[in-house]
């Protein structure tokens, strides 16, 4: 269990009552919210032996793979404007990788439960902690993208299970609706839900592959050394987002 999982035990124990609280149970526990602008984002949809999914999951969370020999799992990527209420506005980089799961609550146009979450936004990163999500802080994360269309994010040391995803991508203009997208994590603290409402998402395509150490967690999690993703490959841009981070169950 890596040192974020008690950093957030001790920070979710310690959180004083504020206006950025919710009273609930007795319980005083944090909710908070971020606002993102000027985003781009990629995510592949893969599929990873549910066995070994299971076994990552929480009994509360159920995978949409659910008795059959694979289910999906989402690997998102992105770069945005990041404004955390108090902190000036700045650039930052967010990397997850979930299992698709059945929605908890019947909310969200897609829920996932988070395996693993890096950003370099160190704001972020504490505020996740505080609600004990296991959120590693990687200021070395890099997110590039080239004139010709490729793109490469790598998740690097202090980062772990370490891996890049490459490839190239082709951008839209052209509006495909909302979108509300739920992250889950079962926390020392409770549940965490990391709702994201994006009101106006533009949706393009990609060509990707993630790579990472067939021997890492995250290799014996895909059963493999690379993870393509031949059920969604997308290349996304949104102006604005909001996400609601908020524990569901003290």
């Amino acid at each position: 269990m890596r040192s974020t999982i008690f950093l957030g035990l001790a920070l979710c124990l310690a959180w004083p009552a504020s206006k950025n609280a919710l009273s609930q149970d007795g319980f005083v526990i944090p909710a908070f919210q971020v606002r993102f602008t000027n985003c781009v984002e990629s995510i592949g949809v893969g599929l990873a032996p549910t066995d070994g999914v299971l076994e990552m999951l929480p009994p509360e969370f159920t995978p949409v793979g659910i008795g059959e020999p694979v289910t999906p799992v989402v690997v998102r990527t992105s770069r945005c404007a990041i404004s955390v209420p108090g902190y000036k506005k700045r650039t930052g980089n967010i990397v997850q990788i979930g299992a698709i799961i059945f929605p908890p609550d019947g909310t969200g146009d897609i829920n996932n439960y988070t395996l693993y979450y890096y950003t370099d936004d160190i704001v972020i990163w504490l505020y996740l902690n505080v609600v004990g999500v296991d959120a590693q802080y990687v200021p070395t994360l890099q997110y590039r993208i080239s004139g010709n269309n490729s793109l490469l994010v790598s998740v690097p040391v202090p980062g772990y299970p370490r891996f890049q995803v490459a490839g190239h991508i082709a951008p839209s203009n052209v509006s495909s609706g909302s979108l509300l997208a739920n992250w889950w994590q079962k926390s020392p603290c409770g549940i965490v839900k990391m709702s994201t409402n994006v009101p106006v998402i533009k949706i393009g395509g990609a060509d990707l592959i993630l790579t990472t150490n067939s021997d890492s967690s995250l290799g014996q999690l895909i059963g493999d050394d690379t993870l393509n993703f031949p059920i969604i490959q997308q290349f996304n841009r949104f102006d604005e987002a909001t996400m609601k981070v908020e524990l569901v169950v003290p």
